[in-house]
């Protein structure tokens, strides 16, 4: 499934598959290789040309377990991709800029 040039995904890996650390390094090359043929079969845009690239269709498309080294992997970035990252903030967002309870103890003085 070489698909002859590198496959880059820059909005959700900016420094790459291999330093993002969600991927194993032979993960990384999977989709580095084989990322932009994964995708055209994925999306539809390329009909698979042999058994193991229809093999893959199937598997993604949930026909099939996914047993394939292919479809884990591209399964495993569609989940990273469409995973909702959750941001914990430690300080607090006070709109007001003084507090209630700050304001009563200071008027009592």
């Amino acid at each position: 499934m070489f698909s002859g040039q590198k496959f880059f995904d820059d909005k959700h890996f900016p420094k790459g598959f291999a330093r993002s650390g969600y991927f194993t390094i032979k993960e990384a090359q999977l989709l580095e290789t084989s990322g932009r043929t994964m995708k055209a079969l994925f999306e539809g845009a390329m009909v698979p040309q042999d058994e193991e690239q229809q093999k893959f269709v199937d598997e993604v498309n949930g026909r099939r377990a996914a047993e394939s080294s292919y479809a884990l992997c591209w399964l495993k970035y569609l989940k990273e991709i469409n995973h909702k990252h959750v941001v914990y903030n430690l300080c607090s967002t006070s709109r007001g800029g003084v507090s209630e309870d700050y304001s009563e103890a200071e008027a009592d003085e």
